[in-house]
């Protein structure tokens, strides 16, 4: 692989073709967005400049010649060190990988591969999801439920499937994400997560779940409230991230709002992840601009 094809696309644009463009050219295709914006940067690896041309010719964008000498650079900086969630999960980037984890009682191994840019568990929101997923759920008995919005590459579904949900239902509005995370827990041998392509204001839901994890940019998730507190189970944990610290103080606003408090938030960098109960005592009529949670309901954690 000697060139890169890059295009800036709108979400929409990409709807409408991504599905064809993760047939055509697999792995060889990255799809980087970022929480809050409406386009994404598509990346493809083409063996030869005519090819990139090619699509150049086809879907606009430009083309990049690679340095002498970037696979291997790249393959050093893939060598990640394994990703510890808790005393119960370890996030490998390769099956070879648990070859070196021999130590009695370890964690047991997730592997996510490193492709098509959808998370791979080392992004600060996607960790501190994970760490609240595995401290939440050390208590529960097998059988839990689980809803994982914007599941990206699977690694919360997965990882909740890991830790005795019997139904999780993950969601995501790109198609290719979705066929990254089925493949993902396949490797990984769950078969009963339900995976699904669609909008998530639009998803006909059904039933209550005992977690809801949401790993959304801030607008999104502040749109999903209502959502969520029609399908949370009694005494049922939301569990959220993707919000940058300065969207922090509007989305304590959208909580109460909505009847919900945060119980706890991590920070880490410039990124927060929350954990979120409903709310069924009264509101106070009146709060002050520090007091955004009800006393003695909110813990805070940082870096994470």
């Amino acid at each position: 692989m000697n060139y890169i094809w890059r295009k800036r696309a709108g979400m929409r644009w990409w709807r409408d073709r991504g599905e064809s463009l993760g047939r055509r050219f697999g792995g060889s295709l990255a799809v980087i967005a970022r929480p809050g914006s409406e386009r994404v940067l598509l990346e493809i690896c083409c063996k030869t400049e005519q090819q990139a041309r090619e699509l150049v010719v086809e879907f606009g964008g430009s083309i990049e010649r690679l340095r002498r000498g970037w696979l291997q650079d790249f393959a050093r900086r893939a060598q990640a060190k394994p990703v510890r969630i808790g005393s119960r999960l370890v996030i490998l980037r390769a099956p070879e990988k648990e070859a070196a984890l021999s130590q009695p009682n370890r964690a047991r191994p997730l592997i996510i591969p490193a492709e098509a840019a959808f998370g791979t568990g080392e992004h600060a929101t996607t960790a501190m999801c994970l760490r609240l997923l595995e401290r939440i759920t050390r208590p529960f008995q097998p059988g839990w439920t689980m809803l994982d919005a914007g599941t990206g590459s699977g690694i919360l579904a997965i990882a909740g499937g890991y830790f005795g949900a019997s139904r999780v239902l993950a969601i995501d509005n790109d198609p290719l994400a979705c066929t990254t995370a089925k493949r993902n827990a396949r490797t990984n041998g769950l078969r009963h997560i339900e995976f699904s392509t669609g909008d998530i204001l639009k998803h006909k839901l059904a039933g209550k779940f005992d977690i809801i994890t949401a790993n959304l940019f801030s607008e999104l998730l502040i749109e999903t409230l209502p959502i969520w507190s029609r399908h949370l189970a009694p005494g049922a944990h939301l569990i959220f991230s993707g919000i940058l610290r300065s969207q922090e103080a509007a989305v304590v606003r959208a909580l109460r709002r909505n009847r919900f408090a945060a119980s706890e938030i991590r920070r880490r960098g410039k990124w927060i992840a929350c954990v979120v109960e409903a709310v069924h005592a009264p509101l106070p009529k009146r709060f002050g601009a520090q007091e955004v949670e009800p006393p003695g309901r909110f813990r805070s954690i940082a870096p994470a």
